[in-house]
């Protein structure tokens, strides 16, 4: 497999996207200095974002839609999805800055863990109080089969997330952006961005499923049609909704899983080992574990020219102990598992969460896999107020 054929099927979204024009533009913008590292943009990038990528783009997908869909109404309906999907890069493009500024962190979750938390329930916790990682990061969950909206002929399925924490307001407030990738079936990356989501501080502070419904509903009320709107701006305004309603579906059906990776890597720290991605060839990995810090550098600049990259593995944890614990016994079902708040400290006022992981039950077994406790917060600032 040729390094084009290997970008398209790797399992990062990072990777993929990397000779994708609106990436490279994303990228030089960083650079340049039109977006810092902690998300604020410069004065009028979002005319460059427009002048210079969307409406370029735009044309380009005209001309090419005249060509393939003669029938007027076919063309009008495919623009007005085209022009809405591109309108998007107004929140894609800094947030794909941001994660370069912030070093290209991707954290790669084992297939174990996640299935664990897939099955683990968040009742009414809160967004606040989570701590990142870094300021933008990308997690890759692999595709959930599960989750997957209409693309083309077949559906595009959630395989990961960027996520990005920006300043809101002057009191120190954050937004937290959340940006989804989508592969085909085959594995093939869906190289347009994604779908987008943000969640500003009083969305935050509500349980979770309520905060993505008024996400939703904020984002959409953007574009609610106004009296003096011409019919081409009604129909636009209908896309740009669609393209919010569909993130917003795929959010829905993620919302579960999205949180309780959140919350999971907020247990984790910065702490953690970079190695080379899950599909590099074995090679590689040995001439990894074999350098030093600054030959390590040199190295994933190397992975990333040729498809590959370096990430941060976690779950392995769960991976020898689900191993040893089902043997060779058929796995039925899982007991859900849950967070929980426990107060502690002076007065009781602050607050950790508690992640009681979920009991997997074997059939003919005759020990369940039992459920463990594990304390979830930042061990540098483990304590968190809600």
């Amino acid at each position: 497999m040729n390094v084009t054929e290997r970008l398209k099927f790797s399992p990062y979204a990072p990777v993929r996207y990397q000779k994708q024009p609106w990436w490279i533009f994303s990228e030089n913008a960083a650079r340049d200095g039109w977006v810092v590292k902690d998300g604020r943009v410069a004065d009028h990038f979002m005319d460059k974002i427009q002048d210079e990528l969307v409406m370029p783009s735009l044309q380009a997908i005209l001309e090419q839609l005249e060509q393939e869909l003669p029938d007027p109404a076919e063309f009008g309906h495919a623009a007005g999805a085209v022009w809405a999907k591109l309108a998007e890069m107004r929140h894609w493009v800094p947030l794909a800055a941001q994660f370069y500024n912030c070093g290209r962190q991707i954290f790669d979750l084992t297939d174990e863990v996640v299935d664990m938390l897939e099955q683990t329930d968040f009742g009414d916790c809160t967004l606040e109080g989570w701590h990142a990682p870094y300021d933008a990061f990308f997690v890759h969950f692999g595709k959930r089969d599960a989750i997957r909206i209409p693309f083309e002929e077949d559906f595009q399925y959630l395989d990961g997330a960027f996520v990005a924490i920006t300043p809101y307001d002057q009191q120190g407030n954050l937004r937290l952006k959340l940006g989804f990738t989508t592969c085909k079936k085959g594995g093939e990356g869906v190289m347009l961005p994604g779908y987008f989501l943000d969640f500003i501080p009083q969305e935050q502070a509500m349980p979770v499923a309520l905060a993505i419904e008024h996400a939703i509903a904020r984002r959409a009320s953007n574009f609610i049609d106004q009296p003096d709107d011409s019919e081409e701006d009604k129909a636009i305004n209908a896309h740009r909704r669609d393209e919010i309603n569909e993130g917003g579906e795929i959010l829905k059906q993620a919302s579960s899983l999205i949180v309780n990776v959140l919350f999971y890597l907020d247990s984790l720290g910065t702490q953690q080992r970079l190695e080379p991605g899950r599909d590099t060839p074995t090679d590689y990995t040995v001439r990894w574990e074999q350098s030093n810090p600054r030959q390590r550098e040199k190295m994933k600049s190397r992975l990333l020219s040729e498809g590959y990259t370096a990430v941060y593995l976690l779950g392995k944890e769960f991976s020898s102990s689900n191993a040893g614990a089902h043997g060779g016994h058929r796995r039925t079902h899982w007991r859900r598992g849950h967070w929980r708040r426990q107060h502690h400290g002076q007065a009781n006022i602050l607050t950790k969460r508690i992640w009681i992981k979920p009991q997997l039950i074997g059939a003919s077994s005759p020990d369940d896999l039992p459920g463990h406790i594990y304390v979830v917060g930042n061990p540098e600032t483990p304590d968190t107020q809600h």
